[in-house]
């Protein structure tokens, strides 16, 4: 069992600036400044200082559907952009007026501006207040891009789909059916006969989704063929004769991203903001390009607080350690973290949404071409990693990469060229949206399933790869080449949830029992006490009926008597498989507390008309403390309660009003309670 932390400082403005002293230009734009002439447009990325922390949009977006997830970090980073890159945008747009600037875009997933600008704009922009620093948005060829090799088209067979058991799982039901994979790659040809009926559709998108490698929006059209082919391994049906998509249902979006780190961050916002459940991408910007690593590490945050499961090529790089050195083998965004951590990852750091995919044969080897971890966060390895600091190498372990392995030698997909073709590639391009596919089954078995479940479903399930310890995850292998079918018995045996903590605190004539857990697989949860009267005939239910809603939970038992220790169990009940069973928490009402500084789970929530807090203060503390309610625009709405900072526990209720006496509207809002000892946050929904 885990404990949860929640959110300490928490700022009303909810924004954190970077850790850079000064606005700066980098050295990679200030040399190409000087190869290019004054009046010559080069491709940059304005970075802003501003940016939302991981753990707020966490706390904001934490148990919502994956819907309202989207919704949310939408909205709040859509919100933080367009409050600090105004002056940018404005100075830009006039530059672009006068023939300095060009391609002008506003990017809020990484709160930065994209642009084409002269040399004399740039200077313009380093000493803005608010700018973090002006980097070079490099154009690289695109088959540096691609996560593909070369290799013999001799092999006609379509295994991948076989090899992970994607057909068990279609024998069972589940074949992706409503679950939207998003592209991100050269385009699709889709009008290939195996992929045209289960396409993307919107209004305001003709051509199944939205190019962002520059020209016509509209383009959606795959010409080169590497796009074509990871869309058939998700989703091809068989329509033309050869079966090779992982989830032949799944609905297939198109994002056409090019040779800029800007269009997949612009990509990545969109897929957000239209609905995507899923992204594969099987692009990687290499050590050698050096890539904005932070602003990947941010995006792929923003991915996670969305619910969005990613996968990622981890790069073909690791038969040449010489040229892409460790700990910088797997390219940006795979070598960012994970939604989970395995528990062989014993150097703790933050989490991230990047499922990192490396490329096994048919025989269940290893690619030698496979990049291999670890990974590195260090900001003293690399400029471009802060203000990151937490998975350190040598010494340390860093980051273990890939996370799991999938087929990706001589794959069969669909042909970009011939809508009824077929054509064989080879490379962690390949093996990504295997695993892409495989958690679109899975969440057609089960679509409120978050990223950090799916992961781990595929790491606790993997087949050993040829030279890999059995059931660990290591450095070249990752946990290993997923089975999608064990996947599935393994959610469907388990509750599919994590329990993040289950207590029980004894006061004067009560027992107040809270618990929080991941959102997942689960129906709702019963209560079992068992005192010392209780012996014989066993434990009592406290519920009358199934508890349910959205975590954290909190139950109030009042049949109790002072001076005596209860025993209490918690039992999830699953949306299928077994239930189980948590605890004993131990409790003595009317016992002498230490308190300490602590913010309880609100209780009911979501709340209709009323809900409860309670909260502790220890001794010793002075001055005064205060509990505020906050909207998600981070305006104060209600001071709920205020006082000197006596030591004990304290319950207040709430009417759900402001500080005018207006009901509330029904959104998520934040209850935070401040003293001179310390500071905490909770996240609570008001419904009709």
């Amino acid at each position: 069992m885990k404990t949860l932390t929640f959110i300490v400082a928490l700022a009303c403005a909810a924004v954190v600036a970077s850790a850079a002293a000064a606005p700066r230009v980098t050295a990679e734009l200030a040399s190409r400044l000087e190869e290019v002439g004054p009046d010559d447009l080069v491709r940059i990325l304005v970075v802003m200082e501003s940016q939302m922390p991981q753990e707020r949009m966490m706390a904001l977006t934490e148990g919502l559907p994956r819907a309202q997830r989207r919704l949310v970090v939408a909205q709040e980073l859509s919100r933080l952009a367009a409050e600090s890159q105004r002056e940018v945008l404005a100075y830009l747009n006039e530059r672009a007026a006068a023939g300095r600037a060009a391609d002008v875009t506003s990017l809020w997933i990484v709160n930065a501006v994209a642009a084409r600008a002269d040399r004399e704009t740039v200077e313009r922009l380093a000493g803005m207040a608010g700018v973090w620093f002006v980097g070079w948005d490099k154009e690289v060829p695109l088959e540096e891009l691609l996560a593909i090799v070369d290799g013999p088209h001799a092999d006609e067979i379509t295994y991948g789909v076989n090899k992970i058991n994607a057909p068990k799982v279609w024998n069972a039901g589940y074949k992706g059916s409503g679950v939207v994979v998003c592209v991100c790659d050269t385009g699709v040809n889709y009008n290939h006969l195996d992929l045209k009926d289960h396409m993307w559709n919107k209004a305001g998108y003709p051509n199944h989704g939205r190019n962002f490698a520059g020209g016509d929006p509209n383009d959606t059209m795959d010409r080169d063929g590497h796009g074509t082919h990871v869309a058939g391994t998700v989703a091809s049906d068989g329509t033309a004769g050869s079966q090779c998509g992982v989830a032949p249902e799944a609905t297939i979006m198109i994002a056409k991203i090019g040779n800029g780190e800007f269009t997949q961050f612009n990509a990545w916002q969109w897929a957000i903001s239209e609905g995507a459940d899923i992204i594969t991408e099987s692009f990687r910007w290499t050590y050698v390009m050096s890539p904005h690593y932070a602003q990947h590490r941010q995006a792929s945050e923003a991915l996670l607080a969305a619910g969005i499961f990613h996968a990622n090529a981890a790069g073909n790089e690791g038969d040449n350690i010489y040229g892409y050195p460790l700990p910088f083998n797997v390219g940006a965004p795979a070598n960012c973290p994970p939604p989970w951590r395995h528990p062989d990852q014993t150097l703790r750091g933050g989490k991230a949404g990047t499922v990192a995919v490396g490329s096994t044969d048919d025989f269940d080897y290893r690619v030698s071409s496979s990049s291999r971890g670890p990974a590195s966060w260090d900001k003293d390895r690399h400029a471009n990693i802060p203000p990151y600091d937490d998975y350190h190498w040598n010494p340390g372990m860093g980051l273990i990469k890939p996370d799991v392995m999938a087929p990706g030698r001589n794959i069969k997909s669909c042909d970009y060229e011939n809508t009824s073709g077929y054509t064989l590639k080879s490379g962690t391009s390949m093996a990504t949206p295997h695993v892409a596919g495989a958690a679109a089954l899975l969440l057609d078995y089960l679509d409120t399933l978050p990223p950090a479940q799916l992961q781990k479903a595929f790491e606790l399930t993997a087949a050993a790869v040829v030279g890999q310890t059995e059931g660990r995850k290591e450095n070249d292998y990752g946990a290993g080449r997923i089975d999608v079918y064990e996947a599935l018995q393994h959610l469907i045996k388990s509750i599919g949830v994590d329990l993040e903590y289950f207590r029980a605190a004894g006061l004067d004539d009560r027992v107040r029992l809270s618990w929080d857990c991941e959102p997942g697989a689960y129906a709702g949860f019963n209560l079992y006490r068992e005192g010392p009267e209780d012996a014989a005939e066993g434990r009592e239910r406290l519920n009358a009926e199934l508890i349910t809603g959205r975590p954290p939970f909190a139950f109030v038992d009042r049949d109790v008597a002072p001076a005596t220790t209860y025993e209490y169990w918690l039992e999830v009940i699953p949306t299928t498989g077994k239930a189980e069973l948590f605890g004993p928490a131990s409790a003595t009402p009317g016992a002498k507390v230490a308190y300490g500084f602590a913010l309880e789970p609100g209780y009911p929530n979501p709340a209709r008309a009323r809900v409860n807090f309670a909260f502790s203060l220890p001794r010793g503390v002075e001055g005064d403390y205060t509990l505020l309610v906050y909207d998600l625009a981070g305006r104060k709405v209600r001071t709920v309660a205020a006082g000197p900072s006596a030591p004990g526990r304290r319950e207040v209720e709430w009417d759900l009003c402001d500080d005018a006496g207006r009901r509330l509207a029904p959104g998520v809002y934040l209850y935070w309670l401040r003293a001179s000892c310390g500071s905490a946050a909770r996240r609570l929904v008001v419904t009709r």
